[in-house]
């Protein structure tokens, strides 16, 4: 089973859905309008949010039903209120506020893409095993450069107990293989590497750049090939999921009630 790339978004980074909080390039536009009544709601919801977290108290306690199984406040908060942290960081940098009323439908979306995800590994008959969620929940702590125990109590101050953290990831590896079932392995080329690693040299330019300091040399591609087929890889799992997300979405009965 492949390392988990999206494990644990929720985990002190991304959404347990990143793959869908990306937006598919189509998607975007949509994404990018704005009207006088949005933001006049991103107004009334930036004035009730303090001390770093957003406001909730308009949020139902069912979000949304996804072919009968309900997606619920308690579900929708923490990864809100996650994704919301991680906005207000990104805006202290871009100076732009963030539009709360688009964050939470961008969240309520993520969650109803892992439901229909979810529903459809349980069809197919897709299992994990103990072994697989302790041995994903080893490198997530490793990821998060902390134990087991550190990274566990770090979920819980963000409202995830061990219980719901296991959950989370037995959901998110189910998911894995059933885009594995549906794609098979996904192949990387020696083209999609050396353009890997050219974006790579050409990032660490541009943040040498806005940092005011000389850029840092690169280590050879082949030194980086490694990880640079896993970056590959891991860019191509996220758009099929992405992809098959969104057929489940156009057959599936979803309705979203914020």
């Amino acid at each position: 089973m492949q390392k988990s790339k999206w494990l644990l978004g929720l985990a002190l980074s991304v959404s347990v859905v990143s793959f869908a909080a990306c937006g598919s390039p189509e998607d975007k536009p949509a994404e990018e309008k704005s009207s006088a009544a949005a933001e006049q709601g991103q107004g009334k919801d930036q004035a009730q949010s303090q001390n770093g977290k957003p406001n909730t108290d308009g949020i139902p306690k069912v979000v949304a039903e996804v072919n009968g199984e309900k997606i619920t406040k308690d579900d929708f908060v923490p990864l809100y209120e996650t994704q919301y942290q991680q906005m207000q960081m990104q805006s202290q940098q871009s100076g732009q506020q963030v539009d709360e009323k688009q964050l939470k439908t961008q969240t309520a979306e993520n969650l109803v893409s892992t439901e229909l995800l979810s529903q459809e590994a349980d069809e197919r008959g897709i299992k994990v095993s103990d072994k697989d969620i302790d041995k994903a929940l080893g490198e997530s702590a490793e990821s998060s450069q902390m134990s087991k125990k550190d990274f566990l109590a770090a979920m819980k101050k963000q409202g995830m107990d061990e219980k719901k953290v296991h959950s989370e990831l037995k959901t998110q590896l189910s998911i894995e293989d059933l885009i594995q079932d549906e794609y098979g392995e996904f192949k990387v080329s020696g083209e999609e590497i050396g353009q890997a690693y050219e974006q790579a040299k050409t990032q660490q330019e541009q943040m040498a750049q806005q940092s005011g300091q000389q850029a840092q040399e690169i280590p050879p591609l082949e030194e980086m090939r490694p990880q640079l087929e896993k970056q590959v890889k891991s860019q191509k799992s996220t758009q099929a999921t992405q992809k098959y997300a969104k057929k489940l979405r156009e057959k599936g009965d979803v309705t979203i009630n914020l």
